[in-house]
Formats: structure tokens, C-alpha cells, sequence
């Protein structure tokens, strides 16, 4: 792929879950490009739909649009994201993201990083969240076919909710947050991606936020490939009357061109 060409991928994908799929924590590293690409730029374009059971019955269109610059040491991301949301034949734009994160030295095993976020989900409550931290990545595996990280950092996160009770609650929080990714390929057609994340406050660590993703991605040609992905999130201490454990089940085409 030319490095002065930005490349579009048209992803096509229908997800079915149980309960609710309005994940609290954007997965960069489910959109994190690899780290040893040539310098330029590199992005993708994504449409997406789903069908959610929560409180009421919600059909969910959503497009994203991702970009990524390297330098020769460094890595800019931009993601950001809008969903429009039907729920019982109303139609509204109800949560979306926009994230910027900065991974410095990225050919080496220790890459510093710096993040800020904007993110807001009407289905939940949320009218806003407002983040911005810091951290280290270290690269602990890196082989032809499979490769890992870990990262951990801190940061400063600030949400506004809205009660059932038409209440507002507001919340000023410091935070760690940590994840581990581990990238392996099964055979060359396909391709296997683990994420962990583990988020709380210091002084009360052992009450996090945890999520859990797997992905599975079958190449069926050059252009096509067919992506699955499971994803758990467990928070032990909700802000609002949410259930602690959720999970998310989608299923997609890729078109790449």
C-alpha cells in the first residue's frame, strides 16, 4: 500500500447480543495499526448496524472514521465515531467518540503515550465524558506470526450522567488504566486478536472496570474478510442503575479497497 495514499475500508456488519452493547471504554488497540509500517498515512472508513435489547428495542447505524500518521519514530491516531439510534420508531443521535493518542518511539520495546477523549452515550445516561492521560507501552513479543504489548498509565477522567430521577450526577476522577493485546496468526488467512483491560481508581483498585475482547478474522479473497468478535465488560461499581456485566457478540464483512 502506497504510503501517500490513504486506504478506505468499507466494513458491513450486523451484531446480536443479549443484553446491551454500549461499551464505557473506546478499544484503540482493536483499531491500532501495526507498529513497524513504512512512515505516511493509513485510515479506514466504517458503516456498521445492529440490532440491541436493553431497556427498549433499538436498531443502531453507526459510521467511524479512523486515521493514523507514522512518522519514522512516531504514531498520530485519530478516531472518532457518530451513531444514529431508532429506539421504538424515534430516531436520534445518541452516543459517539472522539479520540487523539500519541505513541512516541514506536520501532522501540518502550513507547511513551499521551491520550485525550471526548465521548457522550444518550442510551445510557451519559451526557459526557471528558478524559486525558498518559502511560508507557512495552513491547514484550514480537515475532513474524505473533506479537504482544502491555500498557499502563494514568488518567484524569470527568463524566456528567443523567438519573432516572432527571437528576444530574457529575463525577472528577483520577484513574489507572492498564491492557494487555497479544496478535497472532493462525495461518495466513486468518488472524487472531485478545484485549484485556483493567481500570480503577488508586485507591480503590480492587473495584475496576474490566473488558475483555476477543476477535477472530477470516480472509476470504483479497478484499473480503469475514471478522467475529466477542466482548465482555464487567464494572463493579457503576455510576448509574446499569447491569455490572455486559457482553457483545457481532459478526461482519470487511471490504477493503
Amino acid at each position: 500500500m502506497h504510503r501517500r495514499i490513504l486506504p478506505v475500508f468499507l466494513i458491513l456488519s450486523v451484531a446480536f447480543l443479549s443484553e446491551t452493547a454500549f461499551s464505557q471504554v473506546l478499544n484503540v488497540e482493536s483499531v491500532r495499526a501495526d507498529a513497524d509500517r513504512e512512515p505516511g498515512w493509513a485510515g479506514e472508513l466504517r458503516f456498521n448496524g445492529s440490532l440491541n435489547k436493553y431497556r427498549d428495542r433499538i436498531l443502531k447505524l453507526g459510521n467511524a472514521t479512523n486515521a493514523a500518521y507514522f512518522s519514522r519514530r512516531h504514531t498520530y491516531l485519530l478516531l472518532n465515531s457518530i451513531d444514529l439510534v431508532n429506539i421504538d420508531g424515534s430516531s436520534v443521535v445518541s452516543n459517539g467518540h472522539f479520540h487523539l493518542r500519541g505513541t512516541f518511539f514506536r520501532a522501540g520495546p518502550w513507547s511513551p503515550e499521551l491520550f485525550t477523549q471526548f465521548q457522550y452515550n444518550a442510551n445510557l445516561g451519559m451526557n459526557g465524558r471528558f478524559l486525558a492521560g498518559g502511560g508507557m507501552r512495552y513491547t514484550f513479543l514480537d515475532r513474524e506470526d505473533i506479537s504482544g504489548h502491555i500498557s499502563t498509565g494514568l488518567m484524569f477522567e470527568k463524566e456528567r450522567w443523567d438519573r432516572q430521577d432527571e437528576s444530574t450526577l457529575q463525577t472528577d476522577l483520577l484513574k489507572s488504566t492498564s491492557n494487555v493485546v497479544i496478535r497472532g496468526n493462525i495461518n495466513p488467512q486468518t488472524q487472531l486478536l485478545l484485549i484485556g483491560y483493567y481500570q480503577a481508581r488508586p485507591d480503590s483498585y480492587f473495584e475496576p472496570r474490566i473488558i475483555s475482547e476477543n476477535q477472530l478474522n477470516i480472509r476470504m479473497g483479497n478484499r473480503i474478510t469475514f471478522a467475529v468478535s466477542f466482548v465482555l465488560n464487567y464494572d463493579s461499581s457503576p455510576v448509574i442503575d446499569i447491569p455490572e456485566l455486559t457482553y457483545e457478540l457481532k459478526n461482519g464483512i470487511v471490504i477493503s479497497l
